[in-house]
């Protein structure tokens, strides 16, 4: 992306994490609220419908947004992306408390405009800190972002589930609207316009790029681990005696584990390799797995911060590779390859919460966790067995401008 006026790296770091912070508060608020949504009404199926139609609006706009971005840079579609994120306040607000066909029609309709406005925030802004960053400086700034997208889910089960108990179910909405500002805010004044550079690369040519393959691989499994559970784990606590606040510090403890363990495996990328670190996620996914669909609520609690602290140790990995992946394509790609990222971020967000929902529908929530585990597990053998190599490469000379 040619510049004509430079995001400093610290800019391009601070509007991001702003971003994706408040995308996965919004994101997280819903977890808590779904066995009290009228429209829900403890129905797997619904659950799953909600969570996945996120991830399908994602996947349908990410790479149409990382085209724009290689095209024009991050500004104009972060700053489209508000748009979406407006959008999707409003129907939540609106369809809280409505019953029936009706109040679940919208409430799918909230999730879309919410991936949209997400395909806009991961996509250019991930793009933005690879571009103003070097690589040796990548792995600890994109451990620093999914540290913010930790922080987001962390508070927003926790917050929504105590707004909802308190003042009804719209409250944590109306907080999202104030948040939404200061992300305007921040949009607005810390990206920097760009000059449109030449004809974006394709999604195919970036896909056959170096460790490609293995990259989507990882990066979907570490998406579909965290959303197999959201759908069908609430619904399980709640049977259990748990409430909605409850059930907000649980899903808040997974997060702020995961927030932490993050930036620890952006650094630990370098000298361990990715794919074994990756794998070292998947295994630790995999016992939360196990654990999570217990009837014994300390086991059923432990499972669900494994499960959080075995994504972020596979995901962390992955964003710092994609960036490097970015700049075998001269001039860097950076868009298409952080919406290669997405797309299989989101596609694992699409297929767990729809395979979950089914699962516990056939077979229960015990039976599915530990089906999941097995998967998960047999995956990270095949990764330690693999492993070898995964190292970020390193790239001559400075970050481009954005």
């Amino acid at each position: 992306m040619t510049s004509t006026g430079t995001t400093r790296p610290g800019a391009a770091t601070a509007v991001t994490t702003v971003a994706l912070g408040v995308d996965m508060f919004l994101y997280g608020s819903l977890v808590p609220l779904l066995p009290g949504l009228p429209a829900v009404a403890g129905s797997p199926a619904a659950a799953g419908l909600l969570f996945a139609g996120y991830a399908v609006a994602m996947v349908v706009a990410t790479p149409l947004v990382g085209r724009w971005v290689d095209r024009s840079g991050a500004r104009s579609p972060m700053l489209a992306g508000l748009v979406g994120l407006a959008v999707a306040t409003v129907l939540f607000a609106a369809a809280a408390d409505v019953p029936g066909t009706a109040g679940l029609v919208v409430l799918v309709l909230a999730r879309a405009a919410q991936g949209v406005a997400a395909a806009t925030s991961w996509t250019a802004g991930l793009a933005l800190i690879a571009a103003t960053h070097t690589p040796e400086r990548r792995g600890t700034v994109m451990g620093l972002a999914l540290s913010a997208t930790g922080a987001g889910v962390l508070l927003g089960p926790a917050v929504s589930g105590f707004l909802a108990e308190a003042m009804g179910p719209r409250a944590p909405f109306l907080l999202v609207a104030a948040l939404a500002a200061i992300d305007a805010v921040a949009r607005v004044i810390w990206i920097r316009r760009t000059a449109p550079a030449d004809a974006p690369t394709s999604l195919r040519v970036m896909a056959r790029g170096p460790q490609a393959g293995l990259l989507i691989g990882l990066t979907a499994l570490g998406a579909a681990s965290i959303a197999f559970i959201e759908p069908i784990l609430p619904l399980q606590l709640a049977t259990l005696g748990l409430g909605s606040g409850a059930i907000g510090v649980v899903f808040g403890a997974a997060v702020l584990l995961g927030a932490v363990a993050a930036p620890l495996a952006g650094m630990l990328t370098a000298r361990l390799g990715a794919a074994r670190l990756a794998a070292l996620g998947t295994l630790v996914a995999a016992l939360g797995l196990a654990l999570a669909g217990r009837s014994v609520v300390p086991l059923a609690i432990a499972g669900v911060v494994l499960v959080g602290v075995g994504a972020q140790l596979v995901l962390a990995p992955t964003l710092v590779l994609i960036g490097t992946l970015a700049e075998h394509i001269q001039p860097p790609a950076y868009g298409t390859a952080y919406a290669l990222y997405n797309l299989a971020f989101t596609g694992g967000l699409a297929l767990a919460p729809l395979a979950a929902a089914g699962a516990a529908s056939a077979a229960g929530v015990p039976a599915a966790t530990v089906g999941a585990a097995v998967l998960a597990a047999v995956v990270g053998v095949v990764l330690v067995v693999r492993g070898r190599g995964g190292r970020p490469g390193r790239q001559q000379g400075g970050p481009p401008d954005v």
